[in-house]
């Protein structure tokens, strides 16, 4: 989970730095990676927080909503 967790943070400097479509890529890949009693608590959090962090007009983009679906769990 601790890999998870800086793949996710990696993926939110990603973000930061303007790359959407690639930080919502990591966190899926980070995601899917683990099995779905591990999506839960501090790493879906984190996951979550990366999702509602990115605005509302890129919501639509394919990335942002496979990353919500994955999420959403």
């Amino acid at each position: 989970m601790t890999r998870t967790l800086l793949n996710i943070d990696a993926a939110a400097c990603s973000h930061h730095d303007g790359d959407t479509e690639q930080a919502c890529r990591r966190t899926i890949a980070a995601l899917t990676t683990l099995p779905s009693d591990y999506r839960t608590g501090l790493v879906r959090r984190r996951a979550l927080d990366l999702y509602e962090a990115i605005p509302a007009q890129h919501h639509r983009e394919r990335a942002v909503r496979e990353l919500r679906d994955v999420v959403a769990g």
